[in-house]
């Protein structure tokens, strides 16, 4: 009797140790509370189906930003994406960094310039301190040079930002730079995804097609599969047929183009040669009126900025006109 009890126990202790094992591999803590949000989740689904669903998506461009003369706000730190929530912002960009102890941070650039105060100021890539050389507890304390409304911001991590999307039932959009140590940065973003259940609600940005995307896309989905995949296009590379269907071959659910170099290039036909093969055009560097008009004509569907100077009005009126 003693015998099977002490067994029991046993196997019991082992369980336990053996779920928490697993949980601190992917980095969940056992006490944690997950938030769930099924209507985004759901709404994030009807976006990137097909037929697709007819409205327009704003992601919050990870660059300074202006809020109506209030201020502005340093992109990829906490305020930015919490300033993102009061703006009604779709989705959040962030550009993910790796630190020196494996964490991810959040900035644009591949590392820090300071000015003479020790604060961060605009990069200069002759001169900089690498964020892979850096341990997270230095990165923390750093300070951006332009405060916000008296207040000093510093560097923010995937973590604090996927918390807030968690909150607030918002979409990460983040984006997957081709450096070395990209593959490390693919996985602690994948820990952190399911820690904060944001599997459902995540775009992955890519500026590379064909064989290095494929390469990417493959690492990334080891970790978590059937995430969505857009293809920020550079420089002044018409959108066509044969980008569109390169795209699609390696995968692609979003081609995001530059407004004012490759707008022209977008046709009503070629949107819906693209939306046939399950892509979605986008534009970034939008932010006028007569602008979203003119992409909205165009067909498309998801736009890029560092301040919300869509007018719904102008969305409303063209996406639904029934009204």
């Amino acid at each position: 009797m003693h015998k099977c009890l002490s067994t029991i126990i046993a196997l019991c202790i082992g369980l336990f140790f053996t779920i928490n094992a697993q949980d601190a591999a992917m980095n969940i803590p056992k006490t944690q509370s997950v938030t769930t949000h099924p209507e985004a989740d759901a709404a994030f689904k009807r976006f990137f189906s097909i037929p697709f669903e007819r409205k327009a998506m704003d992601v919050l461009y990870s660059v300074v930003s202006n809020y109506h003369g209030k201020g502005r706000v340093w992109g990829n730190t906490e305020m930015h994406f919490r300033k993102g929530v009061e703006e009604g912002f779709d989705a959040f960009k962030a550009d993910m960094r790796l630190s020196k102890d494996g964490e991810i941070v959040l900035c644009h650039d591949e590392g820090f310039t300071y000015d003479d105060k020790g604060r961060i100021t605009r990069f200069d890539k002759n001169n900089y301190e690498a964020i892979h050389d850096m341990p997270l507890e230095k990165i923390l304390k750093l300070e951006y040079n332009i405060p916000f409304q008296g207040q000093y911001l510093h560097p923010c991590t995937l973590d604090t930002m996927l918390a807030i999307c968690e909150e607030y039932g918002k979409i990460a959009y983040l984006t997957l730079r081709p450096e070395d140590w990209r593959k490390d940065v693919a996985k602690r973003m994948a820990e952190l995804l399911v820690k904060h259940n944001m599997q459902h609600r995540t775009i992955i940005n890519l500026f590379i097609v064909k064989k290095g995307a494929d390469a990417a896309k493959q690492f990334v989905s080891e970790y978590i599969p059937g995430l969505v995949f857009c293809h920020t296009q550079r420089g002044n590379v018409p959108l066509s047929k044969e980008l569109i269907d390169e795209s699609a071959t390696v995968g692609y659910q979003i081609i995001c183009l530059y407004y004012a170099n490759q707008i022209d290039s977008i046709t009503p036909e070629l949107v819906q040669y693209a939306a046939d093969k399950g892509i979605r055009i986008w534009c970034w560097g939008v932010g006028k009126e007569e602008q979203t008009a003119n992409c909205l004509a165009k067909g498309v569907s998801g736009f890029q900025m560092s301040s919300r100077d869509i007018n719904a009005a102008v969305v409303d009126k063209m996406l639904h006109p029934e009204k």
